[in-house]
């Protein structure tokens, strides 16, 4: 369940990280018993460069092209699955134009991935943190290795690690709500696994229910495999679930494999 929801104005500066908190409710610490997202909005990152840098840093990369991955880990080709190099510690996972990076340490995980509005950062901690020390220590990461820009407004929810029904899906937004559990777990990739979800890199496969009358909207066409007059079967990044949802012409978005609405 979401605990909180607050927003932390950070101003890197010279590498050096000022967290003005706003609000006595404000937490401190981040607790093991949850895991943090926060936005990071909208950024320009030069995949290629980033592809390099996080290489030289000692990152894992897997690269799709369409429905095929490549993976080179420790700078040389490997034929790993991806399933393997997704357990490394560092990884950076490129495809369909956007990237996925997952660090491990000895205290906490931290991913950042595409959000339905530019990218968000999931941070799992294994032990009570500082939150100011553990963001400045993960955002002048990010910075140094390109992602991060010299202002950056964080606006954070808190989700019980513990808690296995997950949240509902929100009010108005006719999405299923295993499909809305994925968009906010923890790991997409063991989500998508515990629940039988197909997924191809950063991409799933969902079936959305069309209004009568109507098409797939343009913006989401590329990734239609199939569509009827009523169904459209769709491979589509998991940051367009909500707007695929939210679309004028769609009146409920499902996993592939239901044979009709719950």
């Amino acid at each position: 369940m979401i605990r909180q929801r607050k927003t932390i104005l950070l101003a890197l500066l010279a590498l050096v990280l000022v967290i003005p908190v706003h609000g006595a409710d404000v937490p401190t610490s981040f607790a093991n018993t949850h895991y943090y997202v926060f936005s990071l909005g909208n950024m320009t990152v030069d995949l290629p460069t980033l592809v390099q840098t996080a290489q030289a840093a000692g990152n894992s990369i897997i690269q799709f092209d369409g429905d095929i991955a490549s993976v080179t880990r420790s700078g040389e080709s490997a034929a790993d699955d991806v399933s393997t190099a997704l357990a490394d510690d560092a990884v950076l996972l490129i495809d369909s134009g956007r990237y996925y990076l997952r660090q491990i340490t000895d205290t906490y995980t931290f991913t950042v991935r595409p959000a339905d509005v530019g990218y968000e950062l999931v941070i799992s901690p294994t032990q009570e943190l500082s939150i100011n020390e553990t963001l400045a220590s993960i955002l002048v990461g990010l910075q140094q290795i390109g992602i991060l820009g010299n202002e950056v407004n964080l606006e954070f929810a808190a989700y019980a690690k513990a808690d296995l029904k997950g949240p509902a899906s929100p009010i108005g937004i006719p999405i299923d709500s295993t499909l809305y559990g994925l968009v906010v777990a923890e790991d997409w990739f063991a989500f998508a696994i515990t629940k039988g979800i197909t997924q191809v890199g950063l991409r799933i496969e969902i079936v959305a229910e069309k209004i009568p009358g109507t098409v797939v909207a343009d913006e989401f066409s590329e990734y239609v495999i199939e569509e009827s007059a009523s169904l459209a079967q769709l491979l589509l990044p998991i940051d367009q679930l909500l707007a695929l949802a939210q679309s004028t012409s769609i009146g409920y978005v499902r996993l592939a494999h239901q044979p009709s609405v719950p």
